[in-house]
């Protein structure tokens, strides 16, 4: 992925945006984890938290073969330890692959693990986007758990969601899964308050793609003349999602240059500058939308845990097993 050229294909589009993975380098990791942790508003985190630690046995099952962990989108890896610590009590050892986009957020992250785990846990990181994580899969036909876990599946379009799902349906054997954490959170004042929560504490992470491209590439946006704003855009149909849109709309008439890009950015006042690619981000969905989703994917949805709010939907995917096999 070339990201000069992504960022500029964002940024003389008609509406403008800047792509939503751009947010997320060592500050934007941190800023996240932030959100995550201080955002009272934000139910996403702590409904996954809970379904995981009262569910983890369920989630992964005993098998007498050790799968290796893969974690898309690893972050911090501090929702995955729930997986590693009931792999190491079974079997002792772990191979770990996180895949996540921020090299340097990576790499401390599994310096951490390190110390914590030593010798016991294998790191086989991988410091790249989704799709690089997914062909370096291709590289081994072991037994796989395959985690993509805090939200990071369901920023992606509806599109690009069914090609990596099609993506890693060609790299599983019947002895992997995919566990995969997604929005079932219906209420909309619920959702607009999560993703621009009345505190602010979110801000940072949705403009440190700003600010990203204000330190990489010499623009000069001051985000006082950006009002962000957070809408909900619901939908039923079994072939699509609800989602989130966020964006800064200007104050002002403002033209800035961008040396590093070689254009130039000009926000009318009132215009949007979206913070995501896409329709939308952040995707919310009904199980019967989950099912179609994994079923465009190549993938069969084998079971599913909610927490007691009914916020979040920990998903386990598999190959189907026959061709007549229906989900649940």
């Amino acid at each position: 992925m070339d990201i000069a050229d992504a960022l500029r294909a964002g940024l003389t589009s008609i509406p403008k945006y800047l792509p939503v993975w751009y947010r997320y380098d060592k500050a934007g990791s941190v800023y996240n984890d932030r959100c995550l942790s201080e955002n009272t508003f934000y139910y996403f985190y702590k409904s996954e938290i809970s379904i995981l630690a009262s569910n983890i046995k369920d989630i992964l099952p005993e098998v007498s073969e050790l799968p290796d962990l893969v974690d898309m989108g690893s972050g911090n890896s501090e929702k995955t330890r729930l997986f590693i610590d009931t792999l190491l009590q079974r079997h002792g050892r772990v191979k770990y692959t996180p895949v996540d986009i921020s090299k340097d957020f990576l790499a401390e992250t599994s310096e951490q693990l390190s110390e914590i785990y030593g010798n016991k846990l294998l790191i086989a990181s991988i410091p790249g986007d989704y799709d690089v994580g997914i062909q370096l899969l291709s590289n081994t036909s072991r037994s796989k758990v395959i985690t993509w876990l805090g939200g990071g599946f369901q920023n992606q379009s509806y599109q690009d969601q069914i090609r990596r799902l099609k993506l890693l349906s060609n790299v599983m054997t019947d002895r992997c899964r995919l566990i995969i954490s997604l929005d079932v959170t219906q209420d909309k004042e619920q959702i607009e308050d999560a993703y621009l929560d009345p505190t602010g504490i979110s801000s940072d992470l949705y403009l440190n793609g700003v600010w990203r491209l204000n330190r990489e590439y010499g623009c000069s946006i001051n985000t006082d003349t950006l009002a962000l704003e957070a809408e909900y855009v619901h939908s039923d149909k079994p072939d699509e999602t609800s989602y989130v849109i966020v964006f800064g709309k200007s104050l002002e008439n403002q033209v800035h240059q961008i040396p590093g890009l070689g254009i130039a950015i000009d926000l009318a006042k009132g215009e949007r500058l979206y913070l995501h690619d896409g329709k939308g981000v952040s995707c919310k969905y009904n199980i019967n939308q989950i099912r179609t989703l994994g079923s465009c994917g190549g993938l069969h949805l084998e079971n599913y845990w909610t927490d007691t709010d009914n916020h979040v939907a920990v998903c386990c995917f598999s190959i189907p097993k026959t061709t007549g096999q229906q989900d649940i």
